[in-house]
């Protein structure tokens, strides 16, 4: 890809990040595609399709997952991406229910969108979600999805889903290391990337629950707490 972080953030915070590891001596090949790992009885280096060979001792493959989910296909449920799965974390199987990374479901706060979210966040939401439906009362599953990673002296926290975002707010101080990133969709507050700015972490929440709409001039203005604009918000 011709960018870190592309699937799960915009290009601001991906290029943020980028020149963080670079600033750490990490070397970065974008849009590169790895033709083979070299090396007979143990790996000496990677080999470029553009032919150049990367000098390696160890080599860390990330892939991704693939869910696993055939024991329930081959029982019947319905699966495509993962397990499907309505607003209950029900399968398509009589008294069978699905949670965690394997749970394709219309999520609300990507504008129903059918997806997995691969968050244990997501997995332990759902897993209250269940208990109570088993336990008690029929429970949907209704949670904002948050996320979080710690590279460095960099604390990343996010809080919503910025799948089909068209617009994004910088705000804060990039010199500091300390900002957001707000991402908008037809103007609607649907999620925010936070570095090193914990207070906006917690106060955007509430309005990407309220599906709030504001100026963006306000939105990057830092001065304003977001607490405050929250107050002002319309929803959509």
């Amino acid at each position: 890809m011709d960018r870190v972080l592309a699937r799960v953030a915009g290009e601001p915070l991906s290029r943020f990040y980028e020149a963080e590891h670079r600033a750490h001596g990490v070397d970065i090949h974008l849009n590169a595609e790895v033709l083979a790992i070299e090396g007979e009885n143990q790996v000496i280096g990677v080999k470029l399709s553009d032919g150049q060979v990367i000098p390696a001792q160890m080599v860390i493959v990330g892939i991704g997952i693939t869910p696993a989910v055939l024991p329930l296909a081959e029982a019947g449920a319905s699966v495509a991406g993962g397990v499907i799965i309505d607003e209950y974390c029900r399968t398509s199987l009589p008294n069978v229910f699905a949670i965690g990374d394997c749970a394709e479901h219309s999520n609300e706060f990507a504008g129903g969108l059918i997806m997995r979210v691969e968050s244990v966040q997501n997995a332990n939401d759902m897993a209250s979600a269940v208990a109570k439906s088993i336990t008690g009362a029929l429970t949907k599953y209704h949670a904002v999805p948050w996320f979080w990673s710690n590279q460095y002296d960099l604390r990343l926290q996010t809080v919503g889903l910025s799948v089909g975002y068209d617009a994004t707010i910088f705000r804060g101080d990039i010199t500091a290391r300390s900002f957001s990133v707000i991402y908008l969709k037809q103007g609607k507050f649907i999620a925010i990337d936070c570095v090193n700015s914990t207070k906006d972490y917690v106060q955007g929440k509430a309005l990407i629950v309220n599906g709030s709409v504001l100026p963006p001039e306000r939105l990057s203005d830092s001065r304003i707490s977001l607490k405050e604009l929250a107050a002002l918000s319309t929803q959509r």
